[in-house]
Order: structure tokens, then sequence, then C-alpha cells
């Protein structure tokens, strides 16, 4: 059967896993905007958890360009959507455009995850609490007292950090690309945790130095999505002690920095259980209910193929 498109501003339209056969005029609609967006695994993701709650729900992917956001939030309130989901390039730009956010996304400084209620859209982030119960519940890893080393400070990044000062690290070293982005981050993240010892990491002895005192490494970039992508932190720098993180899901689940770390003896986590845990929250706010985490996971899983 041909997916139904519908054509607009915003760009296309696109169902996936809906059962868009038996939509009717009292079917309500979520969806995740970014730009791109089509190699999302969202809408599969949350339209199985969906069904699962028995609700007339269906959660669609949305093309909007950074420059129409606005005029997009607007539209998807305006047609009685449930909510959205905030994917690259909008995180942060979503900011100024909500009615209230919440205290931990103020202070990441990025959104994920919108809820238009009778009070006006309000905005959360999700990706914190989902990055720290994935690395715990899946490694036996506690974040209290633990000394992280993070690669990125980007918006997923931002929250990666936060998540992690708030679930009790002792320490945060973080590396990124753009230094001023990462002093930036330390200050935020100094302001609200007073206790946290944070070290910007701009040499590549400071960085063996920082990799050498950690006992859990992060990856918050995007390194690892495309072919030919370098591995975010020197191989050599991983050790048998330490707990290895990847939030890269795609092509490939085993990403060549996880591939890198199991040679090296490390504990290894895959990103496939953040998406699947942040997605699960964002639904848990938008439905007061709780979903099946462990079914949005099998089915991320299916459709890359790594089930």
């Amino acid at each position: 059967m041909t997916e139904p498109r519908v054509f607009g501003r915003m760009g296309s339209i696109r169902a996936s896993e809906g059962n868009v056969d038996d939509m009717t005029a009292r079917t309500r609609l979520l969806g995740v905007m970014g730009w791109p967006v089509e190699h999302s695994l969202s809408p599969p993701m949350q339209n199985a958890a969906i069904e699962a709650l028995g609700l007339d729900w269906r959660y669609v992917a949305l093309p909007v360009r950074p420059e129409d956001l606005a005029e997009a939030l607007r539209g998807a309130r305006a047609m009685g959507f449930v909510g959205v989901n905030l994917t690259i390039p909008h995180k942060q730009q979503a900011m100024r455009l909500l009615d209230r956010v919440d205290p931990l996304a103020a202070a990441i400084g990025a959104v994920n995850t919108v809820h238009f209620t009778a009070q006006g859209a309000r905005g959360y982030n999700t990706d914190a609490d989902g990055y720290v119960r994935t690395v715990e519940q899946e490694s036996g890893y506690s974040f209290r007292g633990g000394r992280v080393l993070q690669v990125g400070a980007g918006g997923v990044g931002r929250a990666m950090a936060f998540g992690a000062a708030r679930a009790g690290a002792a320490s945060l070293a973080i590396v990124n690309r753009d230094p001023a982005r990462a002093r930036a981050l330390a200050a935020d993240l100094a302001a609200s945790f007073p206790g946290l010892r944070i070290q910007v990491v701009e040499s590549a002895a400071e960085r063996a130095a920082a990799a050498a005192g950690a006992d859990l490494i992060a990856n918050a970039t995007s390194l690892g999505m495309k072919p030919g992508d370098p591995v975010c932190l020197p191989p050599e720098l991983i050790r048998e002690q330490h707990v290895v993180f990847d939030t890269v899901y795609t092509p490939d689940p085993q990403t060549p920095l996880l591939r890198a770390a199991r040679e090296r003896g490390a504990r290894c986590v895959e990103g496939l259980g953040m998406l699947a845990r942040q997605g699960a929250a964002a639904l848990r706010i938008w439905s007061g209910r709780e979903p099946d985490e462990a079914l949005m996971e099998r089915v991320l899983r299916r459709h890359l193929g790594a089930e």
C-alpha cells in the first residue's frame, strides 16, 4: 500500500507503522520535527507503543526547515496535535517559542519534547534521563561518584552532561571540536552544580589524562553515523576498566567506537536504549500512562536489523 503524503509548507508528513487506514476525524496526531528527519526511527517506535496503549493517536515524521519552526509549532498546535518531539537542528531554537519550559530543559538550554496543553505549549528534555537510565541499567554503572569523560557539547551533549551531574557524578571532563562551546557548557554546569569538578579538555595530553582518570567515556557527537567517520576518541585511550557509551545508533548500533572499546575489554552500551527511553519519557508526558519501553527498543532493533 502506498504511504499517504500531505504536502504543505512544512514539507511531507510521513506516517510509519501507524495503521493509517483506520484513522478517523477523532484520531489525534503527534510527530517529530527535524531537518532532515526522513531517517528518524521515532515514528515506528512511537506508533507501536501508542497502539499497545490503545490510544487513537498516530505519530508522523515532519520535515521542518529551521526558518519555519515557529510557524510549524503554531500550525501543529492549531491542528490539535497532542505534542511533538524535536530533533536536529531545532532543540535549542524552540526554547524561545514555547509558553513554558521545564526547569531541567531550561538549564540544559534544549527542548526535545513539546506538549500542547490548554495552558499553552510546554517544553521538556527527556534526553538527560534517557541517557542516565540506559547507562546504569545496561552496564551496572552508577553515576554517583563517577568520573565521566564526554566527547561533544551540542544539544544532546548538554543534556547528557546535565543528566550525569544530576545523577551524582563527581567529575566531568568535556572534549569538543569548538572549545568555546565546551567552556559555555562548563560554565552552565558550574552554576547549577557547584560541587561538580569540571574540566574543559583542549590538548591531546589533557585528553589522554582525562581518559586515564575516567570510568565512563561517552560520545555525544554524530561521529560514527557516516562511512569513514573517525572514532571520536583515539582507541588506544580506552581501557578495560571503562564503560563506553555511544549515542550514535545508525546505521549500526555497533559503532566503530563500541567495536574498538569491545576489543579492549571495556563494557559497551549502545545508543538504541537511550532513544527508546527518551521516547518513552515523552510518551509518558503526553499520555500520563506507562509505555512499554522494551517494545519500543524491539521495534528499533527490528528496523535496524539489529535483532
